[in-house]
Parts: C-alpha cells; sequence; structure tokens
C-alpha cells in the first residue's frame, strides 16, 4: 500500500486579497529586481546548498542519520516554513507576511525522516533535477496564472479557487523538492500538485 507523501504543506485560502498586498509584492519584485535577486535564484541556492549541508554533516564522524534528522531537521525544517511563507505571499497563496512564526499563512511538517548516506545526499544535486525541470516548465505557465490571479484582486479583490490551486500546488511542489534536497525525506518528491499524493520509490546511494 502507498502511503501519503510525508512532507505535508497546506494553507487556508483567504476569505479576500487586498489590492495593498499586491502593491506591496509588486514593490518587493522591483526591488530584489534591483538587487539582482529573485525567488527563482533563491530556491535554485537552496536547491543545490542543501544537499550539501545535508551530505557534510553526516559526513561528520560519529554523525549518522538518526542525529541528522533529530538535530539538523528541525533547524532546516524551519528554514523550509521561513521560505514557504514568503513564497505564499509573493506567489498570491497567502494575503500577508507572517509576523513572528510561519505557521500563521502556512503549515508544513515533515512525518517520516529520511535514513541515508553521505553520499545519497550529495547525489540528490543530480537525482533532482527532473523534479526541477518539470516544475520550471509549470512555473512558466505559473506566471500567466500569477497575472490572472493578480487581475482579478484588483477587479474583485479575490482569487478564483482553479488559479489558487495552481497557485499553491506549485508551492506544495517545490517545498516537497526542497526537504528532497535536504534529505529531510527518504522518498522521490510525487509529480503532483495535491496534498494526498502517495510517495514514489525512494531513490537511494549507498558508500
Amino acid at each position: 500500500m502507498r502511503l501519503p507523501y510525508p512532507v505535508h504543506y497546506t494553507v487556508e485560502p483567504p476569505p479576500r486579497f487586498s489590492r495593498l498586498q499586491l502593491l506591496g509584492r509588486v514593490v518587493a519584485f522591483c526591488a530584489l529586481g534591483m538587487l539582482g535577486l529573485s525567488f527563482g535564484a533563491l530556491f535554485a541556492f537552496l536547491f543545490l546548498i542543501l544537499p550539501a549541508y545535508a551530505g557534510s554533516r553526516l559526513a561528520t564522524r560519529d554523525f549518522d542519520p538518526a542525529t541528522y534528522a533529530t538535530e539538523d531537521g528541525p533547524r532546516v525544517l524551519k528554514l523550509l516554513s521561513w521560505f514557504a511563507a514568503l513564497s505564499a505571499w509573493t506567489g498570491l497563496v497567502a494575503e500577508h507576511l507572517p509576523s513572528s512564526t510561519p505557521t500563521e499563512t502556512i503549515h508544513l511538517d515533515v512525518t517520516r525522516p529520511a535514513n541515508l548516506s553521505p553520499m545519497a545526499a550529495l547525489l540528490r544535486v543530480f537525482t533532482g533535477i527532473p523534479s526541477a525541470i518539470v516544475l520550471g516548465i509549470l512555473c512558466w505557465f505559473g506566471v500567466f496564472v500569477w497575472l490572472w490571479a493578480a487581475t482579478t484582486i484588483l477587479v474583485g479583490e479575490r482569487v478564483g479557487s482553479h488559479a489558487f490551486r495552481y497557485l499553491a500546488g506549485l508551492q506544495r511542489w517545490s517545498i516537497r523538492l526542497l526537504a528532497y534536497q535536504a534529505s529531510l525525506v527518504d522518498a522521490y518528491p510525487p509529480f503532483s500538485f495535491t496534498e494526498s499524493a502517495t510517495a514514489p520509490p525512494a531513490i537511494r546511494a549507498t558508500v
């Protein structure tokens, strides 16, 4: 029996989206652009650095996967939760930025920790590429969905259910992939937007 994927990302659609918050997002995009930054670049940085961090920690002498899960896992999950909350705001999934904790707007947890070797963690730089490519294609379409959602906010301060599900699905996919890159889970991220997606077989490497 296939179990649900162990990375759970949920977000409740807000009752309304304000035009002022939409303006704030546009200003934030412009500010990041002036610095030559973007959320796509930040995602790419995390995609590469998280396997390096996990591999380095797992390769430490007398450091085992269980220790990584209990000591490093919560810190990495907190980082991903903040990234998810910021992405949810810019991605028109959450109405506002969290003031003190990311759980104000999103919920993210991992129910089954990974059990990996250092080499397996490092190889996720490569094994995660297929999912990243598909996500990149979906994000290209997501730009148009985002523009449509922004238009509906300007007109009626709302985002349609289909657009919201698509944008939230992009967020869920990206966070699942980053959790996989960080070696928080064994199984490969499902090619799915839904919360109830089941876990594909794990991709492993040993030394």
